[in-house]
């Protein structure tokens, strides 16, 4: 009779703990099933927003070269055309002064308007970057910075020409990095010196931009008003980091690492 009661005393005792217990199990399976899905729910919309930044800028880039080319066939065209037409009034009345002075005036007003237009068009779509590589086409748009304006600028290649193998993706997004950051510069740091600096790092390559401007208190990556969140989007395409190194009076500093997916197989550029 006593070992009954015992029997019936465990069970009654197990019954409410292992019915308890197993609560708990099914309630802590449930709530890992609901953070697995909530991480996978955010992993979707993560890799959804990515995709979405990454068409964005294709488009952008694709309207780039579609307004370029209008340039550079239209608009250009019809200026040279213009330019042909002040040609002629000068054998059509070469003993007239006036219209030769006015005819000399209009070609070179049409000559600076063709620069401009060549050298937006070039910049909406830099042409060299297919054809002869990062390298030239970054120090071909600083050269013509430095020229136009007090602002100094050299590109230091000590990468044994690994820009050289790097994909045309990544020689594009690191081209309008540049341009992002040379625009920065100019707009807001009163700098009076760049370098842009490339080396390898291991297998990888390291890119350095820096001013000697005025600096700033950034601390975070995504600080507004420069345009590091259209940066970062750039460099995010490519799989590369970053680092800002800068304070008030001790200028602007990014540092760029590349990884090796970034280069090509073979060299594009030859």
């Amino acid at each position: 009779m006593n070992d009954n009661i015992y029997v019936l005393t465990l069970i009654g005792t197990l019954g409410p703990l292992l019915l308890a217990a197993t609560i708990i199990y099914l309630v802590i399976k449930y709530q890992r099933k609901l953070l697995a899905q909530k991480l996978a729910a955010q992993k979707a919309e993560l890799q959804h927003s990515e995709s979405l930044l990454h068409a964005t800028i294709q488009s952008q880039e694709n309207e780039r070269i579609r307004i370029s080319r209008d340039l550079h066939d239209h608009v250009g065209s019809t200026l040279s055309s213009l330019r042909q037409m002040f040609n002629q009034m000068n054998k059509v009345a070469p003993d007239q002064p006036q219209i030769k002075t006015l005819s000399e005036t209009y070609k070179e007003s049409i000559d600076n308007i063709m620069n401009d237009v060549r050298d937006i068009s070039h910049s909406l779509s830099p042409p060299g970057l297919a054809l002869w590589g990062l390298q030239f086409t970054l120090e071909d748009f600083c050269d013509k910075i430095s020229r136009s304006s007090d602002l100094q600028i050299r590109v230091v290649d000590d990468g044994d020409s690994i820009l050289k193998q790097m994909t045309f993706e990544s020689s594009l997004s690191l081209f309008r990095v540049m341009q992002e950051l040379l625009a920065n510069t100019i707009k807001h740091a009163h700098a009076k010196n760049v370098t842009i600096s490339i080396n390898k790092k291991g297998e990888d390559i390291a890119i350095q931009y820096k001013d000697d401007g005025r600096g700033s208190e950034i601390t975070s990556k995504t600080a507004g008003g420069m345009g590091m969140h259209n940066i970062e989007s750039r460099l995010n395409m490519i799989s590369a980091q970053y680092e800002i190194i800068t304070a008030p009076g001790k200028g602007f500093i990014v540092n760029i690492t590349l990884p090796q997916s970034s280069l090509s197989k073979t060299t594009l550029y030859e």
